[in-house]
């Protein structure tokens, strides 16, 4: 736990704290100026701006990632021999029609961001819509976060002290939970209908 007294004096030095740490773990730092607005030692204003820009700007900085190494991956000659050329036009031609609604569905699976942010600068993925989905993401993602700091009820004591951190926890891990039992539900599903398929031939066989 971080204490005040270890946290840069001045504003300006706090935001641009915040800012590099959203390059580094950016939900921690989203977390951190969100209590920090809270309890008053960061201007609101100051802190969801400066938390929307470092992940923002991180995020245009793994797309561009993806962009120079897709092209270099495209000249290389080694590469050309693993790498048909067929196959990443598919891939391209999914990223035109699906990219955004992964981008919007990345936001949610923690862990998903990376590679799919370079893979969607290698995938040529147009920037426009890169930029104005992951803008339109984050700022609904740090809002979100602000928002229940800022108006969830909490006291110093008893269970309504935890509020806000439940809260949030719910708001960061629920998604990824949602999606791990969507695929566990329809990893069982296919079991199921891979052993109806199995007794009707048996059956058949018989």
């Amino acid at each position: 736990m971080i204490s005040s007294h270890s946290l840069p004096e001045t504003q300006a030095a706090l935001a641009l704290s915040i800012f590099f740490a959203t390059f580094i773990y950016e939900d921690g730092a989203t977390l951190l100026a969100a209590t920090l607005s809270a309890s008053g030692s960061l201007d609101p204003r100051i802190g969801l701006l400066t938390t929307f820009l470092g992940i923002w700007v991180g995020d245009m900085g793994l797309y561009g990632l993806g962009s120079s190494f897709g092209r270099r991956t495209a000249q290389s000659l080694w590469l050309q021999k693993y790498l048909r050329p067929e196959s990443i036009a598919k891939a391209e031609g999914w990223f035109a029609k699906h990219g955004s609604l992964a981008l919007v569905m990345s936001r949610a699976i923690p862990g998903s961001r990376l590679p799919l942010y370079v893979a969607a600068g290698a995938l040529r993925l147009p920037f426009r819509v890169f930029a104005k989905t992951t803008a339109v993401c984050s700022a609904v993602w740090v809002c979100a976060i602000f928002a229940i700091w800022r108006f969830v009820p909490k006291t110093s004591f008893g269970h309504q002290k935890f509020l806000p951190w439940f809260i949030t926890a719910l708001v960061l891990f629920a998604p990824w939970l949602l999606s791990k039992s969507a695929r566990l539900l329809g990893g069982l599903a296919r079991k199921r209908e891979s052993v109806r398929d199995h007794a009707a031939v048996g059956l058949c066989a018989l």
